[in-house]
């Protein structure tokens, strides 16, 4: 396929790595917006709380609920970005040979990790799909069900980025 303006042709590869970034910018952006939406939720409950002694009900369990769903949904931008903690101690002290092996072991037992993640919560998620799993008791009820699937989705996301990083370490 050839790009607009470009002389040069677009492999599948590219595509997938373009179509990928467009997938994650985007749930990068969902998180972000449901981290607002979050904070709004804590004020208000703080306020309510502190003030009107009457509290948000259910923000406790949204909170536990959202951090994981939104520490999912960044997870993959931040790595393509490469803004993931890293430590450079070992990386500074051998070859440049020996930095593209680490790195692409690095980036294999990502994949393997998250290829191991997808697997095992294949079953949990559509067991929290058939009895619309929940947590929380009483007054509010919040359904974990969509969060198991972007655990899902986002692992499956990160095999695919570790798996194009692996791919341009060995070229």
């Amino acid at each position: 396929m050839r790009q607009p303006g470009k002389g040069t042709m677009t492999s599948p590869f590219q595509i997938l790595d373009r179509a990928l970034g467009s997938i994650t910018g985007f749930l990068n952006g969902l998180a972000s917006f449901w981290i607002f939406l979050l904070t709004i939720a804590i004020v208000t409950d703080v306020v309510g709380r502190s003030i009107f002694n009457r509290p948000l009900t259910g923000t406790p369990e949204l909170v536990k609920v959202s951090l994981v769903a939104i520490v999912f949904l960044e997870i993959t931008h931040t790595l393509r970005e490469g803004r993931h903690v890293r430590s450079t101690i070992l990386l500074s002290k051998v070859s440049p040979g020996a930095m593209l092996v680490l790195e692409g072991l690095a980036n294999l037992l990502g994949l393997v990790l998250f290829a191991l993640l997808c697997y095992s919560s294949w079953p949990l998620t559509v067991a929290a799909w058939r009895c619309l799993e929940y947590e929380g008791e009483g007054s509010l009820c919040v359904p974990t069900y969509p969060v198991r699937t972007i655990i899902l989705v986002t692992s499956a996301l990160m095999v695919i980025q570790y798996g194009i990083f692996f791919v341009d370490v060995v070229r």
